[in-house]
């Protein structure tokens, strides 16, 4: 199913959703140098450093929904904008919608939880860690105005289990409460990468967009040798597709994306 990807984890079914997709310019990743960007494109089979706005279902065995990030909803215009229509050949309605996780409130993971000035989910609670609560709550920001205007808000810290098998992974540094999240053997990772193509191969590699950059490496190294040493399946909020879900291996200072 296009921009669907579908992974099974026990009893719950994770779908990743594709909500769109730019192109970085060369300035978001300045520690790269013009040719070892270029090599390592070519490499990647890629004419530009291409992203994608990932965002995940989880349905349980007893029919419940909950979302993890709502893309990027109408922040950038045609780029962006498909979640619900993904939600929609998914037999899931806004109101089915009970929990939303969320990884951080950077607008590509939160815009779409507002459609104008409405929720887009109105039943459900949201789920962040306190830090990043903090950091946004009071902004004029797509953050701000979600949180000003949520009725149920769940803030959690590192390693807090959320229930249905799920924990926080706490990955602080592209924001003060960045969380990724662990269910079972499944990592998802949030932004710990953002250009799988510059960042595997050195992951002190890290875009503009990182609060705290030197914390953000530690969270990132942290991140992606979990994975290998734990032998977990892992996904990204802005992981290339068509596959959503891979394995990782160390090669030399980096790592190597493997199928599953």
């Amino acid at each position: 199913m296009e921009h669907i990807a579908h992974h099974k984890v026990e009893e719950v079914d994770v779908f990743c959703l594709t909500d769109g997709g730019l192109e970085f310019p060369p300035r978001i990743f300045p520690g790269v140098e013009e040719q070892r960007r270029e090599a390592l494109l070519k490499d990647a089979g890629l004419n530009g450093v291409q992203t994608v706005f990932n965002c995940y279902v989880l349905r349980f065995s007893d029919g419940r929904v909950a979302m993890v990030d709502t893309g990027c909803g109408a922040e950038f215009g045609e780029k962006g904008g498909r979640m619900r229509l993904l939600l929609s050949r998914l037999g899931i309605l806004p109101e089915d919608v009970s929990r939303i996780i969320f990884t951080h409130l950077h607008s590509d993971h939160c815009g779409g939880a507002l459609t104008g000035d409405e929720l887009t989910f109105p039943n459900a609670e949201i789920t962040l860690h306190a830090r990043e609560a903090l950091h946004w709550n009071g902004k004029d920001a797509v953050a701000g105005r979600l949180l000003d205007r949520v009725f149920s808000v769940r803030t959690v810290r590192g390693d807090d289990d959320l229930g249905d098998g799920i924990t926080v992974w706490s990955l602080p540094g592209h924001t003060p409460g960045h969380i990724g999240l662990r269910l079972g053997g499944l990592a998802l990772v949030g932004d710990v990468v953002h250009s799988e193509a510059l960042q595997l191969p050195d992951p002190a590699t890290r875009p503009i967009y990182d609060e705290d950059p030197d914390l953000a490496i530690q969270s990132c190294n942290l991140a992606l040798n979990a994975i290998v040493d734990d032998g977990l399946v892992w996904s990204g909020c802005h992981m290339l597709g068509p596959e959503k879900f891979a394995r990782l291996v160390r090669q030399g200072r980096g790592f190597v994306r493997m199928s599953l």
